[in-house]
């Protein structure tokens, strides 16, 4: 598993949300950079439950 530095971080939002107009279209931002750049199928453990993703959902 990899992790991201924080400037790393900063740099892949900053080019999901460039040119966008408020919070829908931030998010529809972000969902298009996951859903195009998938890393998944992936499990993961929140909270000491296991948990995975196939795919995202944008509801």
């Amino acid at each position: 598993m990899s992790t991201l530095d924080p400037a790393s971080l900063e740099a892949l939002i900053e080019e999901a949300t460039i040119d966008v107009y408020g919070d829908d279209e931030q998010l529809t931002g972000l969902f298009t950079m996951i859903e195009e750049n998938p890393a998944v199928p992936f499990t993961t453990t929140v909270l000491g439950v296991e948990g995975g993703l196939r795919r995202p959902a944008m509801r």
